[in-house]
């Protein structure tokens, strides 16, 4: 079975820390599964096995 975990960028959040928090997430396992932009926000589904 997966965990899934959904990432979102802050509203004022520069795409550097944004990439920082995904990569430590990363670093913990978890794999990027999807990801969507919006109007300028980016959303990241990561997932990993329990």
């Amino acid at each position: 079975m997966n965990n899934y975990k959904f990432i979102k960028q802050k509203t004022f959040e520069k795409i550097d820390k944004f990439e920082k928090r995904v990569n430590d997430s990363t670093s913990q396992g978890w794999k990027v599964n999807s990801f969507s932009s919006d109007h300028g926000s980016i959303t990241v589904m990561l997932e990993r096995e329990r």
